[in-house]
């Protein structure tokens, strides 16, 4: 399972993920890290769920590209002429065996117009259907859980938070989707922002330190406001109602 989302707010885009792959090893699940974010091009940001294999053939596609990528008015064009060749070739060659099923990718690509405009592009599992996003955009088997996240908070307007804010609600919605997934998506989590001035990689002591404390502090507050309502309920037998 796979989780990427991205995020627009006023500064840009934050496109974060989930680092674990999980795989059956004589019927148990078994995990180890993985890398789910790229940059191509020091301006273009990308998440993909699906196959290690083809994540590969897609890095080195678009690294190709970098240049063009890099100088381009429109990357679409681009990254769907990189990218849909490859969905296409896993399946032309998948020979069907029994409980497996072909190799797939999806991805998110994220990146500032020229004019600092920020933009979301997706490109599902089939190759088509691929389209710009205003708000979120979420690839992977736990895309829904980012869905969910969203939705919560909508009220809050993301596309206007401030860069900073719009990391804290990456964070919370990925460490969420993992504790509610439990084996399947799992840490380290991954973290880029995408601004007009290029496409900077979230170290790991801001996501474990200061970054994770502000999400925390945001759990706090959201507890602090429902007051008594947040305090467990105590358990009353039948017997001591009566």
């Amino acid at each position: 399972m796979t989780l990427v989302l991205a995020l627009r707010c006023r500064d840009g885009v934050v496109l974060a993920s989930d680092g674990q792959a999980t795989s059956d090893a004589a019927g148990q699940p078994t995990r180890s890290p993985v890398r789910k974010l790229f940059v191509a091009g020091g301006r273009l940001a990308w998440g993909a769920a699906g196959s290690v294999g083809l994540q590969q053939a897609l890095e080195e596609a678009l690294a190709r590209r970098e240049d063009v990528l890099a100088e381009a008015d429109d990357p679409r064009p681009l990254v769907v002429d990189a990218l849909v060749p490859i969905q296409q070739r896993a399946l032309r060659d998948y020979v069907p065996h029994p409980g497996t099923q072909p190799p797939d990718l999806a991805c998110v690509f994220c990146w500032c117009d020229h004019d600092g405009a920020p933009r979301i592009f997706s490109v599902p599992r089939t190759g088509s259907d691929h389209q710009l996003h205003d708000g979120h955009a979420a690839v992977g088997t736990g895309d829904i859980f980012a869905d969910f996240a969203m939705a919560s908070i909508a009220h809050l307007g993301t596309p206007g938070l401030d860069l900073e804010r719009a990391k804290m609600v990456a964070l919370k919605a990925i460490s969420d989707a993992i504790d509610v997934a439990a084996v399947y998506l799992g840490p380290p989590i991954q973290m880029v922002a995408v601004t007009p001035e290029g496409v900077h990689e979230i170290p790991r002591t801001e996501l474990d330190g200061s970054l994770a404390d502000s999400v925390d502090a945001w759990k706090l507050s959201q507890r602090d406001m429902l007051g008594p309502l947040a305090a467990p309920v105590p358990f009353v037998r039948a017997a001591d109602a009566s």
